[in-house]
């Protein structure tokens, strides 16, 4: 009885897992509750404002763009000038200068994105300030390290926004024109301009005691020596106000973007978008693969002669020829590669080859070269279908899973697997290497997911728990966790240093198909059969790893996009503006 309710489960586990590939759905899985996040018309308004604020026509205006080094330089020399005036009173002044261009310099690298400047700059000069008042938000200063923690943290955030306040008499004023009036330094009197406020006074004699008792009064009226108004009037704070808007444009998120195939509802099987968005492949159950330029780009055979790329197994001229023959142009404008004898799986674009990678259930992985659109390779290993495959960074090696319940490594200069990842007891649906390259994790129907050494095979980690067959897998874009989706309709997360399950995404009403993480990993999307996409927020499980309550964390409120498509094909997030790409049928 054992045996043939475990043939049974089999079975099952095969035929649903071959109608999902195939895009059929039963019956209850049409819902007549649909999930609706924007309307037409929000849509519409937010792809026409993205158009007219694209970054070619953005204006970043930043006291630092270019030069982190000539920057630090001209502080440096502006200290070492300082240093060297032989009049104590003027000297006295003019340090007062270097501690807010000190801290602003340093929020400037921040913002320009040189993080790793910024710190060194920080690290280098901050022991030059003794004042208990400077130490004490210098301390506050070097646990922020991005735009982000600026506005967290409120006293850092009142430093930035509001211009500090620095008493000069007449003569360092005119010591410190003639400075910048001799040697230029531009940087530095953007700082000033835009920062600092000089507060000119009369050259009035005054003995030290009485300087440093009016500083110390200073500190105390206001927060850190600012001022308590706006930074800048007029047309510097206009500037401050566009610059603030456009950091805001540059860190967001852009909008879900959908692409719809058309009649190809029962024939659709998968679908990818090329890294550089110049092209669109999709595989068929047909067992062709269409090719479309993206915009501008025409697709078009190139007569020229291109940089060879070895392949071990190339095939031979005249099977090249033959294929070569068949790479014909659709009516709809595409370009057809004939080739596979079965349904086409999975995709992979490798760009500094300009070759395109897919895999079938002839058992066969094949490359194509995308200037002739010839098939210049056929790997075959696996002894059944292959359903999934990936590639790791710099597409150095290439994974895939299959039916025969292994995984295996490639290299596209090898006739042969580097390496068979043996181990699960039914089919590998999914396989995704780790940001490392590393490692690489393989999701089955056996409702396990196992980490696998890339290097020599072995198993790493076996992740029980789930409910049901694993479709989807994503590593965090930091190689700290990993995310799957399938049958159980949620997406676990699991954090690989501790082997332990972190949170369960719940809300899709169908069988999760697509993960992704966003580049900077701050969201989750996911896509379910029934055509409904969903965009998670990751800051919650983080703040919950750092000391926080978990016990809201499965009811995180997630964006909800409505895609109308019968089947997605593919949920990618792309490097150009980390863009959410949506690959279905319609």
């Amino acid at each position: 009885m054992k045996m043939k309710r475990m043939k049974n489960e089999v079975i099952s586990a095969t035929v649903d897992s071959y109608l999902k590939r195939r895009h059929y759905q039963a019956n209850d899985f049409f819902k007549a509750e649909q999930f609706f996040c924007q309307s037409s018309d929000q849509m519409t308004l937010n792809a026409t404002a993205e158009c007219g604020t694209s970054r070619d026509n953005s204006v970043v205006f930043s006291a630092i763009t270019i030069d982190i080094s000539a920057a630090e330089q001209a502080y440096q020399r502006l200290k070492k000038w300082i240093n060297t005036i032989l009049n104590e009173k003027l000297k006295l002044e003019l340090r007062g200068l270097l501690y807010p261009m000190f801290c602003h310099l340093y929020l400037e690298m921040l913002h320009a994105g040189n993080r790793q400047a910024a710190i060194q700059f920080l690290k280098a000069h901050q022991n030059e300030f003794v004042n208990e008042t400077e130490k004490d938000f210098l301390e506050e200063l070097s646990s922020v390290f991005s735009v982000q923690d600026i506005e967290l943290r409120p006293l850092v955030n009142a430093f930035r926004t509001r211009k500090y306040k620095v008493d000069l008499s007449d003569s360092a004023h005119i010591c410190l024109q003639q400075y910048f009036i001799k040697y230029g330094y531009i940087t530095l009197i953007q700082i000033i301009n835009t920062h600092i406020t000089i507060i000119r006074k009369a050259d009035n004699p005054q003995v030290d005691g009485e300087v440093h008792e009016e500083k110390g009064q200073r500190y105390e009226a206001g927060i850190n020596g600012h001022m308590e108004q706006p930074s800048g009037t007029g047309v510097d704070r206009e500037m401050r106000e566009l610059q603030e808007s456009i950091r805001l444009m540059n860190h967001a998120h852009q909008p879900l973007r959908i692409f719809t195939i058309k009649n190809a509802i029962e024939n659709a099987s998968c679908g990818l978008i090329a890294p550089k968005m110049d092209k669109l492949a999709v595989g068929f159950s047909t067992a062709e693969i269409r090719l479309w330029g993206i915009g501008e780009t025409v697709l078009i055979k190139s007569k020229a002669k291109q940089t060879y790329v070895p392949f071990a197994c190339d095939v031979s001229p005249f099977s090249k020829y033959n294929e070569q023959e068949n790479a014909v142009r659709s009516e709809a404008g595409a370009i057809i590669l004939r080739g596979h004898t079965d349904v086409v799986h999975d995709l992979r674009f490798i760009p500094e080859a300009d070759v395109l990678l897919s895999v079938s259930s002839d058992k066969d992985m094949r490359a194509w070269r995308l200037n002739d659109y010839s098939c210049a390779a056929v790997y075959s290993g696996h002894n059944y279908p292959v359903w999934c495959m990936d590639t790791s960074v710099f597409n150095l090696y290439t994974a895939t899973g299959s039916h025969d319940r292994t995984a295996k490594l490639w290299s596209l200069d090898r006739t042969f697997p580097l390496r068979i990842f043996a181990g699960h007891f039914l089919d590998v649906n999914c396989i995704k290497f780790h940001p490392s390259a590393r490692y690489l994790a393989t999701g089955s129907a056996d409702k396990t997911i196992r980490l696998w050494a890339k290097d020599d095979g072995t198993l790493v980690r076996v992740y029980v728990g789930a409910q049901s067959t694993i479709y989807t897998l994503a590593f965090s874009p930091d190689g700290k966790y990993l995310a799957a989706g399938g049958d159980d309709k949620s997406i676990s997360i699991w954090d690989l240093s501790s082997n332990a399950l972190l949170t369960e995404l719940k809300g899709h009403k169908d069988t999760i198909m697509n993960v992704d993480w966003s580049l900077d990993g701050q969201y989750i999307a996911s896509a379910s059969i029934d055509g409904i996409v969903r965009l998670w927020p990751t800051q919650d499980f983080v703040n919950t790893l750092n000391g926080g309550s978990s016990s809201a964390i499965s009811q995180l409120e997630a964006q909800i996009y409505s895609t109308c498509c019968s089947s997605i094909l593919s949920l990618n997030y792309y490097k150009k503006n980390n863009s959410l790409i949506c690959i279905g049928t319609a």
